[in-house]
């Protein structure tokens, strides 16, 4: 895998209807048929609408239409944990 953008800034519609900013890293394979998204600093419960920006600003120009994806959201590490990645349903 090699990677295709670091920290891509873009933005989201929360619930609660404020925009917010979030980053992706995002990685495919040589081939470009598999692709990796990695969300930071998007609260899990936002994660869902976050996908779906990226999805209809960035990643059909950047990724091919028959492109595997996998997306996960990094939470941050907190006092005394691990960081943790969450594989979003939407990807699997």
């Amino acid at each position: 895998m090699h990677l295709l953008r670091r920290a891509h800034a873009f933005e989201y519609r929360a619930p609660t209807g404020d925009d917010r900013l979030g980053t992706a890293d995002i990685w495919t394979n040589a081939g470009a048929t598999r692709a990796v998204v990695v969300l930071q600093g998007i609260p899990a419960s936002d994660s869902a609408r976050a996908l779906s920006a990226l999805h209809d600003s960035a990643l059909p120009y950047l990724l091919r239409p028959d492109t595997r994806l996998l997306v996960l959201n990094l939470r941050p590490r907190a006092q005394g944990e691990k960081a943790r990645a969450t594989v979003l349903p939407l990807s699997a």
